[in-house]
């Protein structure tokens, strides 16, 4: 297959597949989060993220010491560091996300809050009712069929450096 035959195949599905699950809507699966919030919370769920050195009160208050959060995290998502802090200061704001000093070692860290937490517990149980529905009609050997092809598509994606 030549590549441009590739490529438009590729975009060909990546309409098909934003449009079914609704990608393209302004928030996430009927959420109050847009794709890349809905990204950035799971993100916040899977690990805490180191901080910078001992803040000050100012600038805890005013999240300045997020700055090295949005740094790392927008290099693990390929996002603007700036949109990215622009997220996590609405997600502080919103009493989704909060600095506090790591237990382990006193470092300060970004973690969820518990109203975070149940915010992506819902988002979670959310797309999964909609990925469950999506997927509900196929028999047996039709879902180890599409999971075999979602498999090789990462693998393939993966191998050539995407």
């Amino acid at each position: 297959m030549q590549h441009e035959a590739l490529v438009h195949e590729i975009r060909r599905f990546d309409r098909f597949y934003t449009g079914l699950v609704g990608l393209l809507d302004e928030t996430l699966m009927q959420s109050p989060y847009t794709l890349v919030e809905a990204r950035v919370l799971f993100e916040l769920g899977r690990k805490p993220r180191p901080g910078g050195g001992r803040a000050g009160l100012l600038a805890r208050m005013f999240h300045l010491d997020l700055a090295p959060v949005a740094s790392e995290l927008a290099g693990e998502l390929n996002l603007a560091p700036a949109y990215l802090m622009r997220v996590l200061r609405k997600f502080a704001a919103m009493g989704l996300a909060e600095m506090r000093d790591d237990p382990e070692n006193g470092q300060p860290v970004l973690v969820l809050t518990r109203r975070g937490k149940a915010a992506l517990v819902d988002l979670e149980a959310a797309t999964n009712r909609d990925l469950a529905r999506l997927t509900v009609k196929l028999e047996d050997d039709q879902a180890a069929e599409l999971s075999d092809a979602l498999k090789r598509v990462a693998r393939l994606l993966a191998a050539a450096g995407m």
